[in-house]
């Protein structure tokens, strides 16, 4: 009986991760166009997939809700490349991130007494929110693939290409307002508004 009811949700689980025709087109013209651009930047593929499977898999994943996130880093070394990558993919999404609630609250406020853009503890906030945010997305920023350009000088510049869930990421947004409401008076003013923001997804 469980072997039975294994072969019917398996079916089941797969046609719901199933592209529609419309999207392999996208995706099939979207790793193509950026296969093209990557060689031309005289980019290489890291890794024994070729590069446009590679693609066609990472526009997969995005036409079925995953986010892209992009970091880019540059060492003679490629764990040093590799690990800059992340830094920076989890700084920029952090970055993204705290400005997206900025833009949002400051937006809201002209309608309230309250100037968010100004007031000292919404700053406080705002860099509390960005760093606790960079330090909870880092589990969340899934390795799709990494490219590679080889210089004259022997080192290399290195762009790693991640996707990010985005409800498992909003989960870790949700975590990092709560820490830094906690560090600051904002829980008492304003976070519930603000918590209304961070379900929004990162653009």
């Amino acid at each position: 009986m469980i072997l039975m009811a294994l072969c019917l949700i398996a079916p089941a689980a797969i046609a719901q991760q199933a592209l529609t025709p419309k999207q392999e087109k996208n995706c099939n013209k979207n790793a193509k166009d950026r296969e093209k651009q990557f060689k031309k930047d005289g980019y290489e593929m890291m890794g024994s997939l070729p590069l446009k499977d590679a693609l066609y898999k990472h526009y997969a994943k995005m036409e079925l809700g995953a986010t892209e996130q992009i970091g880019t880093g540059h060492s003679k070394s490629m764990n040093n490349g590799r690990q800059m990558c992340l830094t920076y993919a989890m700084s920029e999404y952090a970055s993204k991130a705290s400005s997206q609630i900025k833009g949002r609250t400051v937006t809201d406020a002209y309608g309230n007494e309250i100037d968010t853009e100004n007031d000292p503890e919404f700053a406080r906030f705002y860099a509390a929110y960005e760093r606790l945010t960079q330090k909870e997305i880092k589990g969340e920023l899934q390795e799709s693939f990494t490219i590679v350009k080889k210089n004259p000088d022997g080192s290399s510049d290195f762009r790693m290409y991640f996707l990010v869930d985005e409800d498992k990421a909003r989960a870790r947004r949700q975590k990092a307002l709560q820490a830094a409401a906690e560090e600051t008076n904002l829980a008492q003013i304003y976070s519930k508004q603000v918590s209304e923001y961070v379900n929004e997804p990162i653009k």
